[in-house]
């Protein structure tokens, strides 16, 4: 039987951008609160406050695009709302958005496929990817974003999100997609799931050292043993530890140990 064959993101928004709504349908309520989201006179507000984002799945466009676009991608919000999401793509970085396109975003879908559609506001989901600024430069960005508005299908058609420059504090790989949910009682978040997701094939696979400290692992020794006999430190063995787990999208050491198995790693 032939694989059923994953829907991106372009084809999502196709299908979408057919079912048309009449505006009264989307949930606007409390929009005009954000645009009265001013930095008054102090800088740190400016360039700390993330630009918010209100996005019409169903026509492709920008409900609302906070003044705070211009602090993080040195453009103007006009720019967003004139040019819709044709204008997101355009400076989507070509290996991001091929990613975000063809794997990112139908991953997302599948994590809401059994979550009730009443509970798709109270999910988060986090990702980091990289566009182009005003400048015509790539830089790394920070969104969180919430369907806010999803028909009875379980299909989002509004989505609204925050967008923080971490151009400063983050490489461009790897993508990593997190989901969690928010206790509309305490107002606390529990994650999900955390998909890890490498740019370039070769990523994936394990670094010499790594592997070297893959059998000490699946041995049973504890981070310090290993860096014992390895002459370095504890928290140098916690960081490949973690990084192999991010690799192979396992929670922890017998989850590692288990992968490592399968893909002849041991």
């Amino acid at each position: 039987m032939a694989q059923k064959r994953k829907a991106s993101w372009e084809n999502y928004l196709a299908q979408s951008n057919c079912k048309k709504l009449l505006p009264d349908k989307l949930i606007l309520e409390g929009i005009e609160k954000l645009r009265d989201i001013k930095p008054h006179a102090f800088n740190v507000l400016n360039h700390s406050v993330p630009m918010i984002y209100l996005l019409d799945y169903t026509t492709g466009k920008y409900v609302f695009v906070s003044s705070h676009c211009d602090a993080h991608l040195l453009f103007f919000a006009k720019k967003m709302l004139e040019g819709g999401l044709d204008f997101v793509i355009e400076n989507y970085h070509p290996e991001d958005f091929k990613l975000f396109n063809e794997q990112i975003f139908s991953d997302r879908l599948s994590m809401i496929k059994d979550i009730p559609v009443q509970q798709h506001k109270d999910l988060i989901f986090s990702l980091n990817f990289r566009i182009k600024n005003g400048k015509g430069e790539f830089v790394n960005l920070l969104q969180r974003s919430s369907f806010i508005q999803s028909n009875k299908n379980g299909n989002p058609l509004l989505s609204m999100g925050v967008v923080t420059n971490i151009n400063h504090f983050k490489a461009e790989n790897p993508v990593i997609q997190l989901l969690e949910k928010v206790d509309a009682v305490t107002g606390n978040t529990a994650l999900v799931q955390k998909n890890t997701y490498y740019l370039k094939e070769e990523d994936k696979i394990f670094s010499k050292r790594e592997r070297e400290i893959l059998p000490y692992i699946a041995d049973g020794l504890t981070s310090k043993q290993i860096a014992e006999k390895l002459f370095i430190s504890e928290h140098t063995v916690i960081n490949y530890k973690r990084n192999m787990q991010d690799k192979s999208d396992t929670q922890n050491s017998s989850g590692l140990i288990n992968f490592a198995f399968r893909h002849h790693f041991l």
